[in-house]
């Protein structure tokens, strides 16, 4: 990337400077005609001198030659200020798209860092520089060329309009630039000193406390909190101390940029009033003058300003760029531009005389000579540095050797383009990155190179698109559309998605994550009218859940759904709804303050009871958690109120307790309704359900049913032969409420289901359902494990020549790892396989095995025989 801001900004954007360019000068003349009429119309039109007798052939007045210089003073303030919008609104523009490249730009040069860059340099760093750091270039980018230009030549121009009224006025107006452009580029030049240090040093904050975040656990685990706040206090006292004297200088040269310019009119009042007096220059002339003074200081402050922020600009842009630019970058033309062929790298493996170094100064892998067959799979063995891990890499070309070489199927890993390792080889390492979104598209991540099927846009969304793609060419930007499908189907030998969703099941079940998978199905909900044939299978399913239960005793770990039934486990706004809310006011958490729920409930005879048992809990709270401590833990677990709600409600219930009901707003009595509308008979036994309390809140369901029926707008009531398209699909087959009171009855329920769910014969389209699952950020929602097998199913999906692994089963439990690896190895027969092993054991599963140590090869041979030789293999397994 081009060191010289204006460099890069005239590279790419030559063209729109021409234009804008083009537009200042046609301002400039405008300008000075703009300049010039007022002075026409004081000395000419008002004192009524010099009004030519006729104009084309009409007689001039000195009322129609006053209107009419007007009416073109007018007209040239509109053309001037439509062409400044313009200029401005292109400048804009131009800075946009060159922050939009710029940005772009700097995240291609992250993706041709080598590895080990990202040892010494944090996404804290990266992303700031990227997102944030950019922003004032941008700002300035429109503005770098024209701007100067635009407010210089207004600035000529306006003294230009001076010298030609008095030679003496526009000596004054000129008198004090001199030390106003000697002075402040001295200034200025302290205040970028401190600019750069404040953006080093905030840089260093913000890696800080991105290192903070990551190690929050042991922070608080060994009480360091304190320690942390003090190193961030430095910091931040440390960039506070740098602003404070960029503020004094700034503002410093602002005061004596503003003192000298006010002192100018001082020269103009005298010496102009002075020639006025004599007659050497007429009044209209001096009026004129002042005027053009007045708006020279804004183009000299915008150019002041300019070059201020120019410097500043400059010292971000070659602090950005000196980041983005580490030795061992991978040369752009093994990135760009993929080929229209990949090369097949089923063949065998030769390395010869390999050697890579992180830093120039130790090998991490030494002169390393061996080959590998076609279709062999071989392990690697070794301690944490003894160079399997860099040779896994080499072999994946994650990283480039740094003498020697590497020919895979007869073709040198060192200069073949990245397409050829990146669609043949599967690589995946022990913390393999899961990327934000759902399991299906990190499954299929590794088959999306380049789009295969276009978007199906309307016609609205088809120019919209394509106004979108030429922004994207104008700007540097790929014209690729991230809505396209991007799966490259014939890589993964399916002809479609449906055969796609198949593999992947299948490949899902070879790493023992299709169970789990088939849980987040049973998790999710469908949609009954796109899903037809699954909602009538779960609904099915209801019967043979009923019998299991009766058969196996389990009556007692869940309450099956009956309209004529109290439920234990269900809060009492849930037993009155029996139903999923629809309506925003019919949600549970609003439900209390729903004027038609509680005049239902006033209609049955209910709500005083309901107002009267709210009372009691909120005593009960009261009483409870009256002397516990607001920030206790206590309010968070058991607590109906929060600390701050606890003396209001304790207003409430003395003036209950006093009879005075009638006294407490709607509002208030919402508030001890919702209470109620909380309890769980089940989990909250504070006795205050009587025994007829189930029955009538039964029949105020009943009621509610009965009024709100076909109002599926409102809630969508439980029915025994209806999906729910608003409950999970476990809920929908279930259909009842795991209870809270029984130990382990969450697992054996769930296991129930899922049995009757495979019996069912759901499993298949559960699985869909659980492709969709959303893994959250980096894959935090899923176990370490399920990230690894995860990262196994993507990279045998790709259906590759060559698999390489590196320790990619370290987080699972000895025998799932066993179990993974003889399925994967099955799966791969055929193909060629290099796995760096964290059990030496597991190495009796490959046909060879390669033992490092210190970036060496020791051994190498079948596992049988190197424990037999009792060498560095048998020390690695003792």
């Amino acid at each position: 990337m081009d060191r010289s801001l204006f460099r890069y900004i005239l590279r790419h954007t030559w063209r729109d400077q021409v234009f804008l360019l083009l537009l200042t000068a046609i301002s400039f003349p405008l300008i000075y005609v703009n300049l010039e009429i007022p002075k026409r119309i004081v000395n000419g039109a008002i004192q009524g001198k010099k009004i030519p007798e006729t104009f084309f052939g009409f007689h001039v007045t000195q009322i129609s030659y006053l209107m009419a210089l007007s009416i073109l003073l007018l007209a040239l303030i509109t053309i001037n200020g439509g062409l400044k919008y313009w200029i401005n609104v292109y400048s804009g523009v131009v800075g946009e798209r060159t922050l939009r490249r710029l940005r772009h730009d700097l995240y291609w040069q992250v993706m041709r860092f080598p590895l080990p860059q990202f040892k010494t340099m944090s996404a804290g760093e990266i992303i700031p520089m990227i997102v944030a750091e950019t922003e004032p270039v941008g700002g300035f980018i429109g503005d770098a060329i024209v701007l100067p230009i635009f407010q210089g030549g207004l600035l000529l121009t306006y003294v230009l309009f001076i010298f030609n009224q008095d030679m003496w006025l526009g000596l004054a107006a000129i008198a004090l630039w001199p030390p106003q452009m000697y002075l402040i580029p001295r200034l200025q030049r302290t205040i970028n000193l401190l600019a750069k240090e404040r953006v080093q040093t905030a840089r260093q904050l913000s890696d800080r406390i991105g290192e903070s975040v990551a190690g929050f656990a042991e922070i608080r685990g060994n009480d360091t909190m304190q320690l942390e706040r003090a190193d961030i206090s430095e910091r931040l006292g440390k960039i506070y101390g740098i602003r404070y004297d960029i503020y004094r200088r700034k503002f410093f040269v602002k005061f004596l940029n503003n003192f000298l310019a006010q002192i100018t009119p001082f020269f103009f009042y005298s010496v102009g009033g002075y020639l006025v007096i004599r007659g050497s220059l007429s009044l209209g002339a001096l009026v004129a003058v002042l005027a053009a003074y007045k708006d020279i200081l804004n183009p000299w402050k915008e150019l002041l300003t300019w070059y201020s922020t120019k410097e500043d600009v400059r010292i971000k842009h070659e602090q950005i760029v000196s980041q983005f630019e580490p030795p061992g970058m991978i040369d752009p033309k093994l990135l760009e531009d993929p080929p229209a062929s990949v090369p097949t790298l089923a063949g065998d493996i030769a390395v010869s005389a390999l050697t890579y170094s992180e830093n120039g100064i130790v090998n991490r892998v030494e002169r390393l000579t061996f080959r590998v067959a076609r279709g062999e799979q071989v392990a690697l063995v070794g301690t944490g540095y003894s160079g399997k891990e860099e040779l896994a890499q080499l072999v994946a070309r994650l990283n480039l050797p740094t003498a020697g070489r590497l020919n895979v199927a007869g073709i040198n890993l060192g200069d073949v383009h990245q397409a050829v390792p990146g669609r043949r080889i599967a690589y995946v390492a022990q913390n393999a990155h899961i990327f934000s979104g759902t399991l299906a598209h990190n499954l299929y991540y590794g088959l999306k190179h380049v789009p295969v099927h276009p978007f199906p846009y309307d016609d609205a969304g088809t120019a919209i698109h394509e106004r979108q793609v030429r922004d994207a060419i104008a700007s540097g930007n790929s014209p690729y559309d991230v809505r396209a499908d991007w799966i490259d189907y014939e890589a993964a030998g399916v002809t479609d998605v449906a055969e796609l969703t198949t593999r992947a099941i299948e490949v899902l079940a070879l790493v023992d994550m299709e169970r789990a998978v088939v849980g987040y199905g049973l998790a999710s909900t469908a949609d009954p009218l796109l899903q037809p044939e699954l909602a009538a299978k779960a609904v099915a399913a209801r019967a043979k859940v009923r019998e299991r239960v009766q058969r196996e005793n389990l009556a007692a770990f869940v309450e099956l759904f009956d309209p004529a039934k109290y439920f234990n486990n269900m809060s009492i706004a849930e037993n009155i709804l029996f139903g999923m809310p629809r309506h925003p006011d019919f949600q549970l958490s609003r439900l209390a303050a729903n004027p038609e729920v509680v005049a239902l409930l006033r209609d049955v005879g209910l709500l005083d009871d309901l107002y009267a048992a709210g009372v009691k809990v909120a005593a009960l709270m009261v009483e409870i958690f009256a002397d516990v401590s607001p920030d206790s833990e206590l309010f968070e677990q058991y607590s109906f109120i929060s600390p701050e709600d606890l003396p209001e409600f304790e207003v409430l219930v003395s003036r209950f307790n006093q009879g005075r009901m009638a006294a407490v707003s709607d509002p208030d009595k919402a508030r001890l309704l919702a209470l109620t509308f909380r309890l769980v008979k089940s989990r909250h036994r504070l006795g205050v359900m009587d025994e007829a309390m189930p029955a009538r809140i039964v029949a105020a369901r009943q009621a509610f049913s009965t009024r709100y029926a076909g109002r599926d707008d409102i809630c969508e009531f439980f029915q025994p032969d209806r999906f729910s398209a608003a409950l999970s699909i476990q809920d929908n087959v279930l259909f009842g409420r795991i209870a809270f009171d029984q130990a382990n009855a969450q697992t054996r329920i769930s296991a129930m289901v899922r049995d009757i769910a495979t019996e069912e014969g759901l499993n298949a389209d559960l699985a869909r359902l659980g492709l969709e699952f959303d893994v959250g950020s980096s894959g935090s929602r899923l176990a370490y494990s399920e990230r690894q097998r995860l990262a196994i199913a993507r990279g045998l999906i790709k259906n590759p020549d060559l698999l390489v692994f590196n320790e990619p089963t370290s987080g699972l439990d000895p025998a799932t790892e066993t179990r993974v690896l003889d399925a994967v190895l099955q799966w791969a027969k055929g193909r060629t396989v290099l796995w760096a092993l964290s059990r030496v054991e597991l190495a009796r599963a490959f046909d060879r095995v390669l033992v490092f140590a210190d970036g060496h090869l020791v051994e190498e041979g079948k596992f049988e025989e190197l424990e037999r030789a009792g060498n560095a293999l048998t020390q690695l397994v003792a």
